[in-house]
């Protein structure tokens, strides 16, 4: 919605001074202040995925961080930043991110499977297995490729700890 378009038959649309301090009021988000549909901010999202699954994670970055600002409750916005965040390494980021994704929607598979990534490279094992369980309990089928790597992380710790356990 654009601050000076107005609908036939309408209440009046805000002025852009209402807009603006509708924007820092936080009413609306940078993207309804800009006019920037959902629709437009996925299509922006996917090429940013699109970055990032060929590696040029710089420029994944600047879009998920744009995203993020332009549409900050967006849980899948906060997940593909973290995401980008654990490839480039920057591993307290995307824990950030992915946290906040799931703040935003507890039911982001996507996002406790990824936390629970990072949670084990930490050596918080059992974290990670309470992430692991929500995301299988959310996707039982596995049919999320995250779901997929889930499933597959609980089948090595599994193999571990038989392995532990036989020593």
């Amino acid at each position: 919605m654009n601050p000076n378009s107005q609908t036939p038959n309408a209440a009046p649309t805000p002025n852009a001074a209402e807009w603006g301090e509708r924007l820092i009021r936080g009413q609306i988000t940078p993207a309804q202040y800009l006019g920037l549909s959902q629709k437009r901010l996925y299509e922006i999202a996917t090429l940013g995925h699109k970055l990032l699954t060929e590696g040029r994670l710089q420029a994944a970055l600047d879009i998920f961080k744009g995203l993020v600002v332009a549409s900050p409750y967006d849980s899948v916005f906060h997940c593909n930043l973290a995401s980008t965040y654990a490839q480039l390494q920057r591993f307290p980021e995307a824990m950030e991110e992915f946290t906040q994704a799931l703040q935003l929607n507890v039911a982001n598979v996507d996002a406790l499977v990824g936390r629970s990534e990072l949670l084990l490279r930490e050596g918080k094992v059992a974290e990670a297995l309470q992430d692991l369980e929500a995301a299988l309990r959310l996707d039982p089928e596995a049919q999320l490729e995250s779901t997929q790597r889930g499933r597959a992380t609980l089948l090595v710790l599994q193999a571990m700890a038989d392995e532990a356990e036989k020593s």
